[in-house]
């Protein structure tokens, strides 16, 4: 639609950006209206009403025209942008969105870029900035950011402002933090005011994976005698220089359990009330987080509680790339914390199948239903293709198991891995083999169909090495139907080709480079050594000790 063809009426919640999105979602004649009909709501909250010839966008703030805007392109997007429509929709959790706060190779600037495109598409509104290995972030928090760190930064920034997402800049002393050096706390706030300068407004200061009972400096363990006094005393310091506006948030040192220790009581006493407090439930990744749990959290920290949920992130497992769904949350927690955020994975784009449910969460937590939030995030990497959607589906299965949420691996190849066997063991082999040969094929289209048909750049290229050995267990499956039908001689060595080949392919990110990827493992691997065993020929066991486990 041309510009002249398209009509705005604004009104005082009107909104640049959502502007932007409407624009570029509808395509005919059509006036739009930003505000106007005295919409009324808490923040962010809005409503879309659709007539025959007018659209009303209105929201009880800017962010929530924006929203209004996401969601009228959702809308024309599925068809469903239809005269009479009226939406009305309010977000349950205040804080929305990621952390990029693992371990490992940082993402790119192109991929934070993106990715603050996807929290604003999906309606989430924070993006908090503490990757680990970024030095002048933890190890050399000290020193300025070089210029052209500091220019990428202010391009994240105006960005995140695009998009009605916070940015919140974060630094980690805690490693050589002297509490009662002045040029420590001087050092600290120097480094947050030359964000600022560049337009940023929220900060956190994180003293995770720290040792607190180290002290850097004889003078701090005489004044403050426990480290909970100190950081309160740390973080009092930069609330009080960033003043009114967004509150400066934690992440304490005892982030993952609920004991009640003189750490947190300094913490409940001292820290100033408006400060947010991280937390990661009882446990660093706990396969369950309650309201209970939850509830006990503020009660502990005496503060407003965030939860810092460590889901999809893969720096502890070498070699995976957790696709599961976002499972275990109970329902509810917005009653007991201010939001839930996600750590993902060192690979930005494969990360955003798990990003897509926390948006839901975060958004609805009390009608979230896990399964079908997953699977819709696959569906939206589809584009609509319904072979596009099954590789996905399949793809996924072969890396549930992340050890925390997931402790079963591939659970819907096992269920037809038993359906195989069920038919060999009961003579029927023709039936088994042909449900052997589709078990094949599906393995084998997975690469391609997902390399062509996955409409979020990145992704495919992130999966690559996953996608390798998906391809070549794919191929194995497919020779030992060969040899087990009695074909080619040397269809049992194939296999065994294949399989070691399978075994190949590496991660690139640190700290996992160069570490094997694992599809399917335990599951894939043990069903190929017990095909190995029904095959006529040599099974002495040599070769099959040679299948990657």
């Amino acid at each position: 639609m041309s510009a002249k063809q398209f009509q705005v009426v604004h009104a005082p919640h009107g909104d640049a950006a959502a502007e932007r999105v409407v624009r570029a979602a509808l395509g005919d004649d059509v006036t739009v209206r930003f505000g106007g009909e005295g919409f009324v709501g808490g923040p962010e909250s809005y409503q879309v009403i659709i007539g025959r010839d007018e659209v009303v966008l209105d929201g009880a703030d800017p962010t929530g025209t924006f929203y209004a805007a996401q969601t009228l392109r959702r809308l024309v997007e599925r068809g469903e942008a239809q005269p009479g429509l009226v939406v009305r929709d309010a977000p349950a959790m205040p804080f929305r969105g990621s952390i990029e706060g693992f371990y490992g190779t940082p993402w790119s600037h192109e991929d934070r870029l993106a990715h603050l495109d996807f929290l604003g598409e999906h309606r989430m509104n924070t993006y908090v900035y503490a990757p680990k290995n970024d030095a002048y972030h933890r190890d050399r928090w000290r020193e300025p950011y070089p210029e052209d760190k500091l220019a990428e930064l202010g391009e994240l920034i105006a960005r995140a402002k695009d998009n009605h997402v916070r940015f919140v800049f974060t630094v980690s002393p805690g490693l050589s933090m002297r509490y009662s050096d002045p040029g420590d706390l001087a050092a600290l706030l120097a480094k947050f005011e030359a964000i600022r300068q560049l337009g940023g407004t929220s900060f956190a200061v994180a003293l995770d994976d720290i040792d607190h009972k180290v002290w850097h400096c004889e003078e701090d363990e005489r004044r403050f005698a426990e480290s909970g006094a100190a950081q309160a005393w740390l973080l009092n310091q930069v609330h009080a220089w960033a003043g009114p506006g967004e509150p400066v948030q934690l992440v304490p040192t005892e982030y993952f359990d609920l004991e009640d220790t003189p750490y947190k009581k300094a913490l409940r006493e001292q820290l100033h009330q408006d400060v947010y407090v991280w937390w990661t439930g009882v446990g660093v990744i706990p396969r369950t987080i309650t309201k209970a749990e939850a509830a006990r959290a503020e009660e502990v920290f005496g503060h407003r509680i965030l939860l810092w949920d460590n889901y999809p992130v893969n720096d502890y497992i070498h070699g995976r790339v957790p696709l599961g769904d976002y499972s275990g949350r109970e329902n509810g927690l917005s009653e007991h914390v201010s939001g839930v955020l996600s750590n993902p994975m060192n690979q930005a784009a494969m990360s955003t199948v798990a990003l897509r449910s926390f948006a839901e969460f975060g958004w609805d937590d009390r009608h979230f239903e896990s399964r079908a939030s997953w699977r819709a995030a696959l569906a939206s990497l589809a584009g609509g293709r319904d072979d596009v959607l099954d590789a996905l589906l399949t793809f996924a299965d072969l890396n549930t198991l992340d050890e925390r949420l997931h402790l079963e691996q591939a659970p819907e190849l096992s269920a037809r891995i038993e359906e195989f066997w069920a038919a060999w063991r009961s003579g029927e082999t023709e039936a088994a083999l042909a449900l052997l040969a589709r078990m094949a094929d599906r393995l084998a289209g997975v690469p391609g169909l997902i390399r062509t048909g996955v409409i979020v750049p990145g992704f495919a290229a992130e999966a690559d090495a996953w996608l390798e050995a998906t391809g070549l267990w794919g191929r194995a499956l497919a020779a030992a139907v060969t040899a087990l039908a009695g074909g080619e001689a040397e269809a049992r060595a194939r296999v065994l080709e294949l399989v070691e080949a399978a075994g190949r392919p590496t991660d690139t990110k640190r700290p996992h480079d160069e570490a094997p990827v694992r599809v399917g493992d335990g599951v894939l691997d043990r069903f190929v050594a017990d095909l190995l065993a029904q095959i006529p020929g040599d099974i002495s066991g040599s070769d099959v000790a040679t299948l990657p486990h």
